[in-house]
């Protein structure tokens, strides 16, 4: 049933378009992800199988650094860039209102956390200045 409201006509080939463009940001994200468990399955059929490049061996030099690809392959680019676009294309479709009362929300829960964990940590404080009662049993 067609509606009578031209704004229909406009936002529904939007919608659609947004949802093609998520699509394809999941698939590139399953892309990834299946790289990725490529890559960790061939590392450790390597160390199985021991190390036999000597620079496998050693820490990249920052201990933290991703080795980079001896052929510069542009496939080394960063993994979490797709989930990245996710989130902003999930963020994109809500309203700004909603956006600022999910945050409002979000800072009300993390505040009442944190007093969750201040009430608990004055509790066990309070536990470990209490001195502790000892009676005496006596032996017959």
């Amino acid at each position: 049933m067609a509606s009578e409201d031209p704004s229909d006509e406009r936002t529904e080939p939007m919608a659609y378009d947004t949802l093609r463009r998520l699509e394809r940001r999941l698939d590139e994200a399953s892309a990834a992800a299946e790289r990725l468990i490529a890559e960790a399955a061939a590392s450790a059929a390597r160390s199985a199988g021991g190390v036999r490049d000597p620079h496998e061996a050693q820490p990249p030099p920052g201990g933290w650094q991703r080795r980079q690809d001896p052929n510069g392959d542009p496939g080394m680019r960063d993994e979490l860039e797709p989930l990245a676009q996710f989130l902003r294309s999930v963020r994109d479709l809500i309203p700004p209102d909603l956006q600022r009362r999910l945050a409002e929300a979000l800072r009300e829960l993390l505040l009442a956390l944190r007093a969750l964990i201040d009430w608990y940590l004055e509790r066990i404080e309070r536990r470990r200045a209490e001195p502790v009662q000892v009676q005496d049993i006596p032996i017959t």
